[in-house]
């Protein structure tokens, strides 16, 4: 007669559980890593196709950007009128993506509340897609539930919270820079910086936007036209030495766009210096402007 014995030791039992937290140990990181890089992948992806709609509206458009002022009145642009309606400024996300959180409404920069039906890059990254929007001057009802169609390119997945409502502190409400504002990737404006406080303040943009589309006025594989936020909050910061930590958990990195159509994750340097907005890797401001008069 044999006798089986039934279930397991105390000591079995333990070494069980160890080889099991070991390899948890093992696989944790490595799935860590694996996630960091598909939404890298979707990320850059999407900053490809932005670049590319990018470039396919420059060459629709003379040479122009999909880069406006913001006026205090929807419907009119300054290019079309330029002694019309009051500039009221400009905004890192006019370009492309969804509409913003109905926040931005009654906000007292509510001409930031950009439609979609307005950002003229979106008909060359969603054609054919309906946003609707009310008839100008018209804006966007708060609870409008347009404010809830996703433009998914617009999205990074690294995208935890957002950054304009108080810049460049987080929002205080938690939301994402693309459920916020409509978009993760932001244009880049650091080169309105580089223009004479003496020219107009519409003068200074559109001289700018112009010189962005003359092919002498850069090297476009360096010239880096779009970002997520942290290459701003980087750039920003006053201490060479500052540590910004992305959505990656990655610190003073950065997925950038540039005007050649290609897309990189790079490190960016913080301080405000000049190897901050311009040096071997990308640029974010014009190194030949030829501002008349200077």
């Amino acid at each position: 007669m044999n006798k089986r014995r039934q279930g397991f030791t105390l000591i079995e039992l333990l070494v069980v559980i160890a080889i099991i937290a070991l390899l948890i140990s093992i696989l944790l990181p490595a799935l860590g890593r694996a996630r960091k890089a598909g939404q890298m992948a979707v990320s850059l992806s999407n900053m490809r196709q932005i670049n590319v709609a990018g470039v396919t509206y420059r060459d629709s458009n003379k040479g122009r950007m999909p880069l406006f002022v913001q006026l205090s009145k929807r419907g009119s642009t300054v290019v079309e009128n330029p002694t019309g309606d009051t500039a009221a400024g400009w905004c890192t996300w006019s370009y492309g993506g969804k509409n913003n959180d109905g926040w931005w409404s009654s906000s007292a920069d509510k001409f930031f509340d950009i439609e979609a039906a307005d950002r003229p890059l979106n008909p060359y990254v969603y054609e054919g897609v309906d946003w609707e929007a009310p008839v100008a001057p018209a804006q966007l009802p708060k609870d409008s539930s347009a404010r809830k169609q996703e433009a998914k390119v617009f999205k990074d997945p690294s995208d935890k919270v957002g950054h304009q409502r108080d810049w460049p502190k987080a929002n205080k409400e938690g939301q994402t820079c693309y459920d916020d504002v409509g978009t993760s990737y932001q244009y880049n404006a650091k080169w309105f910086e580089q223009l004479p406080t003496s020219m107009k303040f519409v003068a200074r943009f559109e001289f700018g936007i112009k010189r962005m589309g003359l092919a002498d006025a850069f090297n476009p594989s360096k010239y880096a036209w779009m970002s997520d936020e942290y290459s701003d909050i980087t750039v920003n910061q006053l201490s060479a030495k500052a540590q910004v930590k992305n959505g990656y958990d990655d610190i003073n990195k950065s997925i950038l766009g540039f005007l050649d159509g290609h897309a990189a994750y790079l490190t960016v340097y913080p301080g405000k210096k000049p190897e901050s907005y311009t040096n071997d890797k990308y640029t974010f401001v014009f190194e030949d402007l030829r501002v008349p008069g200077t």
